[in-house]
């Protein structure tokens, strides 16, 4: 079974016949899904396009984009500086890794970076500036937006500039694809393990991160409506901060005021990686690292090693590079083939101390 037909694999050129062949499935399923056609079920796609993959198969879309020219694709994104790093900076390398990877097409990669300042949001002289650029086929644009930069946005849907929005959804911009973590669900799942770890009771201190951000509110959400089914007696104190100096400086203070005035804490946790570095150091400080359970959002250096020092029982991983990875491709079967999946949803885990050799690349830069 293991060396069946794997001798297609070594030809010089693969076509959909002989990725039928080896998936057993019809040329005329094969190629619905390599076109990004609707129809074949899930694990048929799935299946189909790792064998490509496998394979080294190009499809002829590559042939037709050197013909038309160059295919320019924008990204705007929060530029990769500071605290930026934790989180979205791996977003950037899942996009850029798409185009690398995808280079037969003739694919530029524009990247419109902005500065966060007192927000993470998406200015909307960024989108103004992607939208203007000659040529562009396609924008790949953080899901949380200043409110000017709606109408930005919708401006690209009137230009036929195809949208897709990363890590936030918002609806009524006009974007083809959102691609974005389980956010509802991830908040959901701290709540189950926190009142796990807390059977005798107790209230919870949450780091909530931005309030009108769609994927922090999303996930506090999901926490509050799991408390409330389930303990509905416990309270959440939920700290809502900035992105600037100045706000996380509050957030310290504001952590450990609580710590220290509310001994009803008995849990605490936190949606975003910047809440996280403050809890983990609020936790240290105030000599209940590995007293209170805690759970940390996302992998990165500084949150890892709270995990194995045990300040935090577990991490929620929301894999951002792959949202950007994801992102790219969307768009590019867009463009290519006219296809894209309305909201692709990014599975969200829970790491525990003990699994962390499997995420050891996922909690390192990539570029």
């Amino acid at each position: 079974m293991g060396n069946r037909k794997t001798s297609v694999i070594n030809k010089n050129v693969v076509t959909i016949k002989d990725i039928a062949q080896l998936a057993e499935l019809s040329p005329a399923t094969v190629h619905l899904v390599l076109a990004g056609k609707p129809g074949p079920k899930p694990e048929t796609r799935e299946r189909v396009l790792s064998l490509a993959k496998q394979m080294g198969y190009r499809c002829n879309a590559a042939a037709s984009s050197l013909k038309r020219g160059t295919t320019r694709i924008g990204a705007v994104l929060p530029r990769q500086e500071g605290d930026n790093n934790l989180y979205y900076a791996p977003i950037w390398f899942g996009v850029r890794a798409f185009m690398r990877e995808h280079a037969d097409f003739s694919l530029e990669l524009l990247e419109f970076d902005y500065e966060s300042r007192e927000s993470i949001s998406v200015p909307a002289e960024s989108v103004k500036e992607a939208r203007e650029t000659e040529k562009l086929s396609g924008l790949i644009v953080l899901g949380d937006l200043e409110p000017a930069a709606y109408t930005e946005l919708i401006q690209c849907k009137e230009c036929q500039i195809p949208v897709v929005l990363v890590n936030s959804d918002m609806q009524g911009v006009g974007r083809i694809c959102c691609v974005q973590a389980e956010n509802y669900l991830l908040g959901r799942t701290i709540g189950e393990i926190l009142l796990r770890h807390t059977k005798s009771g107790g209230n919870i201190l949450a780091c909530a991160g931005e309030q009108r951000t769609p994927a922090n509110a999303a996930s506090i959400c999901g926490l509050e409506d799991y408390v409330q089914e389930y303990a509905a007696e416990r309270k959440i104190y939920k700290l809502y901060y900035g992105y600037s100096q100045e706000e996380r400086n509050k957030l310290r203070r504001m952590l450990r005021k609580y710590f220290s005035q509310h001994p009803d804490i008995s849990c605490c946790c936190s949606v975003t990686a910047r809440g996280s570095v403050e809890l983990a150091y609020a936790l240290e400080e105030c000599g209940l690292a590995g007293v209170l359970p805690a759970i940390g959002s996302d992998l990165f250096p500084q949150n890892v090693e709270s995990l194995r020092r045990g300040t935090f029982q577990n991490l929620m991983f929301k894999n951002p590079y792959r949202q950007g990875w994801l992102a790219a491709e969307q768009l590019f079967r867009y463009i290519f083939y006219g296809a894209a999946e309305d909201t692709v949803f990014v599975k969200t885990e829970v790491v525990f101390q003990s699994s962390l050799p499997m995420y050891e690349d996922d909690s390192l830069a990539k570029s």
